[in-house]
């Protein structure tokens, strides 16, 4: 569910920008793999649990996280949405998302993490990968 169904709509983008996809798919795969790799060895873990526990967010890491860091940035080139009120659906939506995994037992959560915590770690993630198209659209590999 991670991996396929994100990629049904990944798969549409890409037909639709390919440039986008192929861009900000690797940046949103590598924010994640470094994100959860950092996250699952310390404050929460996805099932089911492997004894890589890194293995468990793998179809989130390839899939969920680059195809919704493509659209963040497809939405602020094409629909020219505010990047403050982007950031901040998307950081909503993804929180919410994972919430929905907590609530399932999917997620869990340990050291004193919480649902902010993860709200503030996706808002960075989103950050991050903006930061990254703004270097893109300064070095004029993407059009603003």
């Amino acid at each position: 569910m991670g991996f396929i169904v994100p990629w049904v709509f990944g798969f549409i983008l890409y037909k639709k920008e390919p440039i986008i996809v192929l861009l900000i798919a690797p940046i949103g795969m590598t924010v994640a793999f470094i994100l959860n790799d950092w996250g699952s060895n310390y404050f929460w873990q996805f099932k089911p649990t492997f004894r890589d526990l890194s293995l468990s967010a793998l179809p989130l890491n390839i899939g969920f996280y680059p195809v919704l860091s493509s659209f963040l940035i497809y939405f602020k080139i094409k629909k020219k949405i505010n990047t403050i009120i982007l950031l901040l659906c998307f950081t909503l939506f993804t929180t919410g998302f994972e919430g929905i995994g907590l609530v399932l037992g999917k997620v869990e959560y340990f050291n004193g993490w919480n649902i902010i915590g993860t709200f503030i770690s996706y808002l960075i993630a989103y950050f991050i990968i903006y930061g990254y198209y703004r270097s893109l659209v300064k070095h004029h590999i993407l059009k603003n």
